[in-house]
């Protein structure tokens, strides 16, 4: 941990990130389209989503119990996969924070829909302004400005499931097999696993590691709890979108379907404001409360220049948070579709994600120790299986976003790669010599 370093966040700061990290475009863009895949099935698909994200955010928790530390995920790829792995890994989570991108467009589209006049590219760009300059005041700033949406967010999603129950009177749907599978169990996987977007961001709590009281227990603890907060929230929520309407007047269509039947009008706006929009906001924020914690700790190690980690007044190296904040910009300004970006942000997570829990796989051969003192440890036999099961399921993501993506975007992404090992054979000798003792 750097020296200075304070134990600033406690469980309810780092259960409201997770939540807002968690609870995003998924909930709002992907069940209207998983409908259309597994009808009422949708809500047992979130359970099969829930079994899918549970294996890698295992992994990590694992890793955050065993070796709690700031920039979590990069410091497990540099301890247990080694240190140019770690450089790799970090580059292309870098890459992949495009994603920002997407929930600020998100966010854009459901304000023109209340108010059509509005310029949905500058709408994007202003929420985007708008958590970089919070998470510029620091780290305690962002998270009591995250504390506040989440609670109106979950307030809203709630009050959405308790309103919908009321409009449903049958509920034997969900226990008819040809209901639940209409497209047989491949269709219902198919769903599941999109579902899965909805569900990834609690993994990222382990970036705090070094910030927080007793990581080896709050790691695990936050994850789970959140992750298992956030699918009762989502099966309730699928179970009001399939039950209120026929299935054909909502397949593929978001909750304002739904919503518009059982909110008045006032309410209606309301929700979509304070609940949809918000919800898109908390995960924009979430990720730019962690995505520095990576590079400052790549910069101790000498991959980067230290004058590039300086810190304003706040504490917040605001030089790499500006590049974040660059990366997630660029595709608004370009003009790039909210699908296109987050099927390409998806397919670059699930590259950048393997690195991680695969870090898993060497703990009990490099670090026994911390293996054996961790609060929350798995089995030995589960340290082996579940990261290799991990690279199945995120295989599987990635060969599902090939054709979407296009050659161009691959190809792009493959130059990116191929500078980045140049940059990291360049610099390698560099790092060697800074790791050696005065």
């Amino acid at each position: 941990m750097p020296e200075g370093t304070k134990k600033l966040l406690g469980f309810w700061d780092l259960m409201s990130i997770s939540l807002g990290q968690i609870i995003g475009t998924g909930v709002v863009v992907l069940t209207g389209i998983s409908i259309s895949m597994t009808g009422y099935g949708a809500p047992w698909a979130f359970i099969l989503a829930f079994a899918i994200v549970a294996i890698p955010t295992i992994c990590i928790a694992a890793l955050g119990s065993a070796v709690p530390n700031t920039g979590g995920n990069y410091t497990y790829v540099r301890d247990l996969l080694g240190s140019r792995i770690s450089f790799l890994y970090l580059s292309l989570l870098v890459a992949g924070q495009v994603i920002l991108a997407s929930y600020a467009i998100g966010f854009a589209e459901y304000a023109q829909a209340l108010f059509p006049d509005v310029n949905t590219m500058a709408a994007a760009a202003a929420i985007m302004v708008l958590c970089y300059i919070a998470n510029l005041m620091g780290i305690k700033t962002a998270a009591r400005f995250q504390s506040i949406m989440v609670l109106v967010l979950v307030g809203s999603l709630v009050f959405y499931i308790m309103s919908g129950f009321s409009y449903i009177d049958d509920y034997s749907h969900y226990t008819v097999p040809e209901n639940v599978f209409p497209n047989g169990f491949a269709g219902f996987f198919a769903a599941a696993f999109l579902l899965r977007l909805s569900l990834i961001g609690s993994e990222f709590v382990s970036e705090f590691g070094g910030e927080m009281e007793n990581p080896g227990k709050l790691i695990p603890l936050v994850m789970g709890l959140s992750l298992f907060l956030v699918v009762l929230l989502y099966i309730g929520i699928a179970i009001v979108a399939t039950g209120v309407l026929p299935l054909s007047q909502i397949e593929g269509k978001n909750l304002a379907a739904t919503a518009g039947v059982v909110f008045s009008p006032p309410v209606y706006v309301a929700f979509i404001g304070g609940g949809i929009m918000i919800s898109l906001v908390t995960s924009l924020n979430a990720i730019f409360a962690w995505c520095t914690r990576g590079l400052y700790m790549a910069t101790e190690d000498g991959w980067l220049p230290k004058k590039l980690a300086i810190k304003n007044r706040f504490g917040t190296p605001y030089i790499y948070l500006t590049l974040f904040f660059v990366v997630g910009i660029m595709p608004i300004l370009t003009g790039l579709s909210l699908s296109y970006v987050s099927i390409l942000a998806n397919a670059v997570g699930a590259i950048f994600g393997l690195f991680p829990v695969f870090a898993l796989y060497n703990l009990t051969t490099r670090n026994p120790e911390a293996y054996a003192k961790a609060p929350f440890k798995l089995p030995l036999w589960a340290t082996k299986a579940f990261p290799l099961l991990a690279v199945v399921i995120y295989g599987y993501g990635i060969y599902s976003s090939w054709d979407f993506i296009g050659n161009t975007g691959w190809f792009t992404l493959a130059a990116y790669i191929v500078v980045i090992l140049g940059y990291i054979h360049l610099r390698a000798p560099h790092v060697a010599a800074a790791s050696q003792p005065d």
